[in-house]
């Protein structure tokens, strides 16, 4: 393969694994996102009070499940990613996505309602079973509506 052809392979792989990402949170298939990490993963999400380091994926996989631990039928929840930019280096890569996050709860006192708009940057590495997510970051912008539904 030609060596654009192989980074227009590689970009839209990456940005799979970053879809697959909202897919496995708005699902609740926690195998599938466990899966899309290495082992250990630096990690910085200020705004929901992890602070920036390393930690080991199950962790970081815990965090998620804590903040989505509602089933899908009790919350209501949509990803949506958009103008995600990949850069390429050898066998790693960065990405920038913005991210619009809905989030429903009926009935939530406070509000039903919450969402999230943020950037969200990555660390991708090349392993033999595909791109995976060494390093993730999220720089929230603002968030609308009860917070509340998060804790």
């Amino acid at each position: 393969m030609s060596g654009d052809a192989q980074t227009l392979l590689d970009r839209e792989l990456i940005r799979d694994v970053r879809y697959q990402f909202g897919w496995a949170l708005d699902t609740r298939d926690w195998d599938l996102f466990t899966s899309l990490f290495t082992e250990e993963v630096d990690v910085d999400l200020p705004a929901f009070g992890v602070p920036a380091g390393t930690m080991p994926r199950d962790t970081l996989v815990g965090l998620f499940q804590h903040a989505f631990r509602r089933s899908t039928e009790q919350m209501s929840t949509q990803q949506l990613y958009g103008n995600m930019v990949v850069d390429l280096d050898g066998e790693t890569a960065n990405a920038r996505t913005f991210l619009v996050g809905h989030h429903h709860v009926a009935g939530m006192a406070g509000g039903e309602n919450v969402e999230l708009r943020a950037v969200y940057l990555d660390r991708f590495v090349r392993t033999s079973d595909g791109w995976k997510i060494h390093g993730t970051a999220l720089q929230v912008q603002s968030i609308v509506g009860n917070a509340a539904i998060f804790a």
